[in-house]
């Protein structure tokens, strides 16, 4: 009996560190993001807002990048145009050409979300925790991680990101984030056709040069 008895222990102490080792954790998923310096690919976008008559979404589509240098999207429809986003500055390009270059020094909102993007994609954990409090969670289909500001400037007018990918041994694919502004207004945005490039071209670097 007693030898049953811990063979059945041995059994369960090896079935906890199989699962042990190989459940996820936030540093694992930064860790293999941050295995692809850049990300480039394709996204679909859809703006919810609540309104008297019922939610109203408004959809686009278009490219993206995610690089050290910052992430950009580049909307093809409805209408062109691109919003780079660095630690440094928001920059709005508009389908004639103009830009808008926002300094986020001076907007705490959008230098939160620069430094939470930029640390989760370069694997700085310390960045991302001092805005923000985080909680990872393994999904069916992947994992989940959600970042709500701890402080209340900030968050008056960003309530969450929620980012959701998928990983295997070595990498980590983000498939969504959504943003959630406040209880009635929220973006979502999904990710498809991901490639690595080891570098940006010169018109990609452009998107986060503020003319």
């Amino acid at each position: 009996m007693k030898k049953i008895t811990k063979v059945f222990i041995s059994v369960l102490t090896g079935f906890y560190l199989t699962t042990s080792l190989s459940a996820l954790d936030l540093q694992q998923v930064t860790n293999q993001l941050a295995k692809h310096p850049i990300t480039t690919g394709t996204f679909s976008q859809v703006k919810t807002m609540s309104t008297a008559k019922g939610n109203r979404n408004l959809k686009s589509s278009g490219s993206f990048i995610f690089s050290l240098d910052g992430i950009m999207w580049k909307t093809e429809k409805p209408f062109p145009s691109s919003i780079a986003v660095t630690k440094k500055a928001v920059i709005q390009t508009a389908a004639d050409g103009t830009t808008t270059v926002i300094d986020t020094s001076g907007n705490q909102v959008f230098a939160s979300i620069a430094s939470s993007l930029t640390a989760v994609f370069s694997n700085d954990l310390t960045e991302l925790q001092k805005i923000f409090n985080t909680d990872f969670a393994e999904t069916k289909d992947g994992w989940t991680i959600t970042l709500t500001p701890k402080d209340s400037t900030i968050a008056s007018s960003l309530k969450s990101i929620k980012m959701t990918g998928i990983s295997d041994s070595d990498y980590a694919t983000l498939n969504s984030i959504q943003i959630q502004e406040n209880e009635s207004s929220s973006i979502t945005y999904n990710f498809q056709n991901h490639k690595y490039p080891q570098e940006l071209t010169a018109d990609e670097k452009n998107f986060f040069t503020s003319k």
